[in-house]
């Protein structure tokens, strides 16, 4: 599965980000191009996913 960002602009102003396809942390580095520009984060919800140690070379991921 790739990553990728989904932007959704609503009607109020406010735009919610989302990411697909990233394990651990490395959504927060794909994303944070997008807060510095797009302004104030005021809220944060993290998926599981989030909270998975990210594989590397021959690791085993453990669940």
């Amino acid at each position: 599965m790739s990553e990728e960002i989904i932007l959704e602009f609503l009607e109020d102003g406010q735009i919610k980000m989302e990411g697909k396809g990233f394990q651990g942390k490395s959504c927060d580095e794909a994303m944070a191009v997008f807060e510095q520009a797009l302004g104030v984060v005021t809220d944060r919800q993290n998926k599981p996913e989030y909270f998975r140690t990210e594989v590397r070379g021959n690791a085993r991921q453990r669940a």
